[in-house]
């Protein structure tokens, strides 16, 4: 798999619509992306990578994106690699909402100098990215207080929500265990709520990119597969 990654990546096959980013080989068991031009980056070998992410880490992830598109839909692994996001809105060079569907707000202050966390990595974009203009989250649990909020944050449904370009990052554990399993604790929204406040959005914001993480890397469970094909398939006409 790691050769067909290469042999997809140096063919020009660099405005895929669906971007599989290979932490843990977790993709290689799901076929919800078989049926779309797609292209999978091999990150199997980035040490450091997990959770945190070291400056060596971040190197080799920006390297590996570099040349694909952000007007894509990114899966991103499991959350623990949710950090991603920050590499692709990196690159977004106008003013821009962020969307994030999770049950954490991914907002905690670092526990070590200037490394990047899946557990920080709003906050950082917050801090770092001078295009983000507002924070949109959806379905953050009420446990989980807001650390940090200098006027940006929104939660959904809050109003009003600017009328920026969006770029929309999700994670599953967002959803209700019963509907599918990750490896954080999860939140109780139902599929059906999600897809609607989602199909909302996307009627009112143009989209710059999308990224979807929250697979399950203990664990093999098909439902995180048909998911996939449905937000996939939600996301598939930007």
């Amino acid at each position: 798999m790691g050769n067909f990654a290469y042999l997809v990546t140096m063919s020009g096959i660099m405005d895929a619509s669906v971007i599989i980013m290979d932490f843990t080989k977790v993709y290689r068991n799901q076929s919800f992306y078989l049926d779309y031009d797609h292209v999978l980056i091999d990150c199997t070998d980035i040490t450091g990578s997990d959770c945190y992410c070291d400056g060596d880490a971040a190197g080799a992830i920006r390297d590996r994106i570099a040349g694909h598109p952000v007007r894509a839909v990114h899966f991103l692994d499991s959350g623990n690699h949710h950090y991603v996001t920050k590499f692709w809105t990196d690159r977004i060079r106008q003013d821009f909402l962020l969307v994030v569907a999770d049950h954490h707000h991914d907002m905690q202050p670092p526990l070590f100098q200037d490394i990047l966390s899946c557990g920080g990595w709003v906050r950082t974009v917050l801090e770092t990215n001078p295009y983000l203009k507002q924070v949109l989250f959806i379905g953050v649990s009420k446990q989980y207080a807001l650390i940090h909020d200098d006027g940006r944050i929104l939660c959904y449904p809050a109003r009003p929500i600017p009328s920026l370009p969006a770029y929309f990052s999700i994670d599953k554990d967002v959803l209700h265990p019963r509907i599918v399993t990750t490896n954080w604790d999860q939140g109780s929204m139902s599929f059906r709520k999600l897809h609607g406040i989602l199909t909302e959005l996307l009627s009112h914001h143009k989209v710059l990119g999308v990224d979807i993480c929250g697979e399950c890397t203990t664990c093999y469970d098909n439902r995180s597969d048909r998911i996939n094909g449905r937000l996939l398939k939600l996301f598939s006409n930007i």
